[in-house]
């Protein structure tokens, strides 16, 4: 199994590329990449897509686009070295049909995690993708199953913290506009506070709209070896710095708990012991 790493800025993104352990990188380009990742202009991701990195830089594209949107987006894609690029990670149909057209099918990961929550979807899914990401949301019974009866390999959530809410309203500028009180679009340090709860959950907005991420750090270590069918773990960087996201490669580059444990993160398995509401019936993977 390999890893697909995000890294927090682009000093790390330079230090990646030149680390010959990692083999994969996981970047946003600006106004087409949805929440906390790093989001370079697409002039700046062509000056890394070289044929020195080719193969080990892959694109997230996730936003959900508007149909007055897409004449720019096919554009902007046309406008991007993507014969240098691994994979590029998609929510949005539009991009599959546009990129699709463009030659590029084979690098398409289907990325869309409250959707691929049961074997029918993800094998249908898989069909005409490279990959598909299989949802976190599942408990880890429900996606040793749907990964044992996968008719291709796939790609799995290793460790971050997953987004609990999203619209794609300025909600947080909205309240402040309510409360009268001074918002700073740029900052990147608003959080929620339940009422009786003392844990705060990251509360982050950007031109694509409101995300609430949960309070701790979903994550799989020793579950891994136990997975089959699967080719690469996203290890995500969400709310790390980059010194602590270092310690968070290491430890998966080199397979020892003890270094994630040097963190000191909020660790949890979220629904990984918890059966899932997500899936029809009684635990059938294909209704």
């Amino acid at each position: 199994m390999k890893y697909l790493f995000e890294p927090v800025n682009l000093t790390q993104l330079v230090k990646f590329l030149k680390n010959p352990q990692i083999t994969d990188l996981l970047i946003g380009i600006e106004d087409l990449t949805p929440g906390f990742i790093l989001k370079l202009s697409v002039a700046k991701v062509n000056q890394y897509l070289t044929r020195k990195n080719q193969g080990k830089i892959s694109l997230k594209i996730t936003r959900i686009f508007h149909e007055t949107e897409l004449e720019t987006l096919e554009e902007t894609l046309k406008s991007i070295k993507l014969e240098n690029v691994k994979f590029i990670f998609y929510s949005d149909l539009a991009v599959y049909q546009i990129l699709r057209a463009m030659g590029y099918a084979n690098k398409l990961v289907y990325d869309a995690y409250t959707y691929t929550t049961n074997l029918l979807d993800c094998n249908l899914y898989s069909q005409f993708n490279r990959y598909i990401t299989i949802s976190n949301q599942i408990s880890f019974d429900e996606l040793n199953a749907i990964l044992n009866q996968m008719s291709t390999p796939a790609i799995i959530y290793g460790f971050g913290k997953s987004i609990i809410f999203y619209s794609r309203r300025p909600l947080l500028k909205n309240y402040f506009l309510y409360r009268k009180q001074e918002y700073d679009e740029h900052a990147k340090n608003y959080y929620l506070q339940e009422e009786f709860r003392k844990g705060k959950h990251h509360l982050y907005e950007d031109l694509n709209g409101t995300y609430l991420y949960e309070e701790n750090f979903y994550y799989l270590f020793s579950e891994l070896t136990q997975l089959k069918m699967v080719d690469y773990a996203i290890i995500e960087s969400v709310d790390l710095n980059s010194k602590t996201y270092d310690l968070v490669v290491d430890a998966y580059l080199n397979k020892r708990f003890a270094i994630l444990e040097q963190a000191h993160l909020p660790l949890y398995k979220g629904m990984l012991l918890e059966k899932s509401i997500l899936l029809k019936g009684d635990g059938l993977l294909d209704e």
